[in-house]
């Protein structure tokens, strides 16, 4: 990866850091600002490796990353109706999480991977709670959607 590429993933990408790198905190992600040899300064200081160790630690994180991201942002044969439902979440997801703009909702397009890591940015939430987190809402919503579009029994 690039370091514009690098750049490019930064808000995505700050909660994944932080899960990877326990260490970094709040302040060093912001004094990184997207930068990637500020990134790899910073986790060389906070664990004494060399820099060869975290450039090839930090690219092979990233590839692996890409890659799930790819692998499961795929379009599937639901994707039609999964967009259809983003259109009308969208609201309702800037009410349950009120630091994410409309900007990021329609950056993201409704990709979960990606809200997932808006979320980890924003929120400062590990992996495993972005994903509980939109698996929880997001199918709170469909149930009480589904709830709404019932027949009434006679």
């Amino acid at each position: 990866m690039n370091k514009d590429e690098f750049e490019g993933k930064w808000k995505q990408m700050q909660g994944q850091f932080k899960e990877w790198w326990g260490k970094l905190t709040d302040d060093d992600l912001k004094q990184v600002g997207g930068k990637y040899d500020q990134m790899v300064g910073v986790i060389q200081e906070k664990y004494g490796y060399t820099r060869e160790r975290v450039e090839k630690e930090l690219n092979g994180r990233m590839a692996k990353f890409e890659a799930h991201q790819q692998k499961s942002t795929a379009p599937t044969p639901d994707q039609d109706i999964w967009d259809g439902k983003w259109k009308q979440l969208r609201g309702q997801a800037r009410e349950w999480w009120g630091k994410l703009t409309d900007d990021d909702l329609e950056r993201v397009g409704g990709q979960s991977e990606q809200v997932i890591g808006l979320l980890q940015a924003k929120y400062g939430y590990t992996r495993a709670h972005a994903e509980e987190e939109f698996k929880k809402r997001v199918g709170a919503a469909e149930i009480d959607k589904a709830d709404t579009n019932a027949v009434p029994m006679p």
